[in-house]
């Protein structure tokens, strides 16, 4: 499905839903919640789209199972994001990964159906609902009923109108990188409700901590010889993006002017990566370089086989992105493009990073408060970052 379908459906059905089971929340638990135990034995993550927001949930998961070891772990999200888990420590065991389609509004009801029964067999004591104030996941929280569902909340915030279903209440605050967001969920979790704002505990930065993924030289040969990678130059990794989100993508010309420049030092070489979407920005992106030592890998590669250029690779060129965070589990330098959203939420973590962000008056203009929808139609926050800053940073 669009994004924008999944917008509208979740207004148009998730309002009515939110206060439909928000009533039944007020005057009686019809469909008998568990109490509260004291260590819990079943928690469930609800974080559906967004791959880089599941990385960054990594810090909250590690926490969690630290606190309570025995408890069983679950994640519910869409198929697409399901090989992501394989980076991650194996905190999320695979039979416990429930997956819903996006395919359609057919597969996508039915698998929310089904998602909602697998919580209620597995008695999911408590559900951290990881989206920014959807009421989708809010719904499915509630019917999962577990005794404990952690979200964001509005409080003295105007709009964002989710029902009543959360028992404990963590307040959204734009200052924060959403990996420290994320962390208070396991916080407010240890109090009897979560009605106000306030948190008794500070998150440090050493409270963020992220799974480092390191490839092995068989990995690496394999790469070499699979894709024809010429192991003697610097691979620059170009991700210039699916044009599915326009707004959150810097000018092609501008990533064919980047890349012309690197080529000029025959050490070097460039790479195309991301999903099968990229495809036509791709052979434009080719076109422009014409230079046949080129490699097109978009669409080409696993999850394994993309970590392992991640690892071999001397930089990554890229938007704001979830390959961004997955990079972020490796030590190549990083060069990502902010505008529309800021890198003080959603930035790489960790070091070999460097972020371009203009802070032109108008951005970001995409948060939770809009769920992530702008009217903007000239995405001058992005344009204005010259490739010629971004070769200055390279070099």
């Amino acid at each position: 499905m669009k994004v924008n379908l999944m917008r509208k459906l979740d207004f148009w059905v998730g309002v009515p839903l939110c206060f439909v089971c928000s009533f039944f929340n007020f005057f009686g638990h019809f469909l008998n919640f568990r109490k509260k135990k004291v260590l819990p034995a079943r928690i469930a993550f609800l974080k559906l789209s967004e791959l880089g927001a599941i990385i960054l949930a990594y810090p909250l998961i590690k926490r969690v199972k630290g606190q309570y070891p025995a408890a069983e772990l679950f994640f519910v999200t869409f198929k697409k994001n399901k090989n992501v888990f394989r980076v991650l420590d194996g905190l999320i065991r695979e039979e416990n990964i429930i997956l819903i389609s996006d395919e359609n509004i057919f597969f996508f009801a039915l698998d929310t159906f089904r998602a909602m029964l697998e919580l209620r067999k597995n008695k999911v004591d408590v559900v951290f609902d990881l989206e920014f104030f959807s009421r989708f996941s809010a719904i499915l929280s509630y019917l999962s009923s577990g005794a404990i569902r952690v979200g964001f909340w509005r409080y003295t915030f105007e709009g964002l109108y989710r029902g009543n279903l959360l028992t404990h209440k963590v307040q959204y605050n734009p200052q924060n990188h959403i990996s420290v967001s994320y962390l208070l969920f396991e916080q407010v979790i240890k109090q009897e409700r979560k009605d106000s704002p306030e948190l008794s505990e500070n998150i440090s930065k050493e409270d963020v901590i992220l799974p480092k993924y390191i490839s092995s030289p068989q990995a690496k040969k394999y790469l070499i010889e699979k894709f024809g990678l010429n192991n003697q130059k610097r691979i620059f990794l170009f991700n210039p993006g699916e044009g599915v989100l326009p707004l959150r993508e810097w000018p092609l010309d501008n990533f064919i002017t980047v890349g012309r420049k690197i080529l000029e030092d025959s050490n070097n070489c460039v790479v195309l990566i991301g999903t099968e979407g990229a495809g036509k920005k791709a052979d434009v992106f080719l076109k422009g370089l014409n230079d046949p030592g080129c490699i097109n890998l978009v669409g080409k590669t696993s999850l394994e086989e993309l970590m392992g250029l991640f690892c071999m690779s001397f930089a990554l060129i890229s938007n704001d992105c979830g390959l961004v965070h997955l990079a972020m589990l490796t030590s190549i330098k990083k060069f990502v493009l902010f505008g529309p959203e800021t890198p003080q939420v959603f930035g790489p973590l960790g070091d070999n990073n460097h972020v371009f962000y203009s802070h032109w008056p108008c951005s970001p203009c995409l948060s939770a408060f809009n769920h992530r929808e702008s009217f903007c139609r000239d995405n001058v926050c992005l344009k204005v970052i010259s490739p010629e800053e971004v070769l200055q940073a390279i070099i």
